[in-house]
This record gives structure tokens, sequence and C-alpha cells, in this order.
């Protein structure tokens, strides 16, 4: 290689190296499903605010509208009712981000519920005692429930924006951006196996979810799209409520690192992945926790 050729090639390597450089996000198309609280509000805030233009995806559009409305920086976090159980209202939902965009860049699987919250087996508990805290921890349709939004709707979202997806390494591969990806939202729930679990439907829903973005990273590899896995511990959200006090000090029984899970530690990790900094993770399971996972038993 020519002497002369070095400098340009190191101030290249100086300028791709950059903090600017590798987390940027600038002009991205990201897809969150509900996106209008919790983890999915603190993504869209982060991302927005450096420069993507977010689609929150809920059911609940007035509360998707207050969300934009509060914390869009650049004015484009763009809420737009969605059921993701519904086929149908996905790929209405799909079809309008065509016309105003054309491509996607990241599709976030983020909306989820946990019902049939069980008490753990008490010191003295038998076995009837246990058994009737499992049978009366919920109704078997929200079991089912848990299932069809936590593990089918993930399919079903991811199948949907296919295509848009496609469309974004189309337009960004040759121009060396990122890969088009998709997230998806597991939980630590998903990786232990303690008896002191929540919810067995919700955590075992989760694990599913965990495997199908590992089994969605290999069946679009012909297409370069990505697939990676975020699996949160507690941060504040609807969905913590009643579970922990989250108002209160964390002990180091609860979190080793003393706090649970804040928007800089979730925006921060999903800036990663969505930007040049994480273009090479695919296939990739990511814990967001704070330590707890350690606690308890759990399979990884």
């Amino acid at each position: 290689m020519p002497l002369q050729s070095f400098p340009s090639h190191h101030t290249t390597l100086a300028m791709s190296c950059q903090v600017s450089s590798l987390f940027n996000v600038e002009g991205k198309v990201i897809v969150i499903t509900g996106g209008g609280t919790g983890i999915g509000l603190m993504m869209a805030t982060v991302l927005e605010s450096n420069g993507a233009i977010v689609y929150i995806l809920g059911r609940r559009l007035e509360v998707l509208e207050k969300a934009a409305k509060e914390n869009a920086k650049n004015g484009k976090i763009i809420p737009l009712r969605c059921d993701v159980s519904n086929r149908e209202n996905l790929l209405s939902v799909v079809e309008t981000i065509r016309q105003q965009q054309g491509f996607v860049n990241v599709l976030v699987n983020n909306s989820g519920v946990m019902h049939n919250n069980a008490k753990p087996p008490a010191p003295g508990d038998d076995i009837k005692a246990m058994q009737e805290k499992l049978w009366n921890a919920g109704t078997q349709e929200e079991f089912v429930k848990t299932y069809d939004v936590n593990v089918a709707a993930v399919y079903y979202t991811s199948v949907a924006f296919l295509e848009l997806l496609d469309e974004g390494n189309k337009r960004s591969l040759p121009v060396g951006e990122p890969a088009s990806q998709i997230i998806t939202i597991a939980s630590i729930g998903g990786l232990r196996r303690d008896e002191k679990v929540f919810s067995i439907s919700y955590s075992t829903s989760k694990a599913a979810a965990l495997h199908m973005g590992k089994v969605l990273a290999n069946t679009l590899k012909p297409w370069k799209i990505r697939s990676n896995v975020i699996c949160p511990g507690i941060f504040p959200s609807e969905m913590t409520v009643g579970v922990v006090d989250t108002g209160k000090p964390v002990p180091p029984t609860e979190v080793p690192l003393e706090r649970w899970g804040e928007r800089q530690d979730m925006g921060g990790l999903v800036l990663f992945l969505a930007s040049k900094a994480g273009a090479y993770v695919n296939g990739g399971v990511h814990v967001t926790d704070g330590g707890r996972l350690g606690l308890f038993p759990s399979t990884w």
C-alpha cells in the first residue's frame, strides 16, 4: 500500500470510531410495539432524541399520542394504534408505514402482558395449598392470552414487517449502514427456573420469545435481516405495578446494583444495537438487570 494512502485511511478510521459516528441513528426508521409506556417509551425517547424516526404502536391511541407529545424532542415519535394480536390490524399498520416511509431499519417487539401471578411456596405449604395457589392464579383464558401476545404476536409482527425490513437493507447495506434488525424484548424471567418466579405463564412465554429471536436470526440470514434479544430485569412500568415497589430503596438481595432499571440503561443498549456500534451483533441475547439474574437458579 502506498505510504501516501495512510493519512487518509487513519483519518477515516478515526472518524468512524467517534461516538457521533458509531452510535448514529439519524434518519433510521424504527418501529416499537408497546411504545407508549414503560420500556418501549424509554427506547423510543432515546432513539428519537438521537435523530431516528420512531413509530410507537399500541392498542390505546390516547396513551400513544400523549407519549409522543410529551417525549418527542424532534417531533419524530409517530403514534399508530395497533393490536399486535390482530393480523389484519398489523397488515394495515405495515401499509401505513410503507406509504409514509417505504422501509424500516429496526423492528422492536416490545408488547407484552403478564397474567397468572402466583405466590411462591410458603414454609409449611402442603401439596394441596400449592395446588390451590397455582390453580387460582388466573384463568385459562389469561394463560392463553399471555402466549398470544408474548409469543404469537412476536412471530406475526416480525413476519408482517419482513418486506419493509428487506427494503431497509436495500437502502442501507450499499452505503455501509447496519443491516436491518428485529429486536425482541424477552425478560430475565425467561431464564429463571426458581420457585419465586412471579408467573409461570409469563416466564415460559418469554423463554419462547427468547428462543424465537434466536431462530429468526438463522431463518432470515439469506436476506441479512438480523435478530437479537434483550432480557430486561425490573424497570418501572405498568407491568411492575403490584409486583415490586419501585418507589422504595432497592436492597442488594433484590438487585446487586441496588437500583431498578432506568431510561438510560435501556436506551443505551438499544442505541448500541440499532447503530454501527452493534452492527456485527446477530442472534445475541443481552441481559440488562443490574445483576439480578445472578441471585436465582437460571438457565442461559
